[in-house]
């Protein structure tokens, strides 16, 4: 299974969270009509194979966003609650990744930014970044 298919899997799981695969150009017209809240799961641009014995192992460096709908030019304070219900979105999301068995743990320390203003919809919400690390792999047979 690929990753993109884990993660879908592991999102599927949260109740009351979407899930989307994309890039952010293709993102910013497919979120125009995606249910909200939603959980990006944008295209990786960099990561490792890990080859063990014949066993490959994905290990990409991922941005996941969690986004849900935004008034038209906010205030912060009216803001601060939905970047706050994507925090705990984004934190059910690890729970799920660690209770998976299909990557290691994720660090205890998880980067996160918080975007708004990004897409012609007006979402906001918050990005992690992390590396996911396969816990089983693919052989490839010649």
């Amino acid at each position: 299974m690929r990753v993109d298919e884990k993660i879908k899997q592991i999102v599927e799981s949260i109740p009351g969270l979407s899930y989307e695969f994309n890039d952010w150009t293709r993102a910013n017209v497919t979120l125009d009509n995606a249910a909200l809240p939603t959980c990006l799961y944008l295209l990786p641009d960099s990561g490792n194979l890990l080859n063990k014995n014949g066993n490959f192992r994905d290990y990409p460096n991922v941005s996941i966003a969690f986004l849900d709908k935004a008034e038209f030019d906010f205030e912060g304070e009216e803001n601060e609650p939905t970047v706050e219900r994507m925090k705990d979105f984004a934190k059910r999301f690890i729970i799920a990744v660690n209770n998976s068995r299909m990557f290691n743990a994720l660090p205890e320390n998880i980067l996160y930014n918080v975007v708004y203003d990004k897409l012609d919809v007006n979402l906001t919400g918050v990005v992690i970044e992390v590396t996911l690390q396969e816990l089983i792999g693919t052989c490839i047979n010649d």
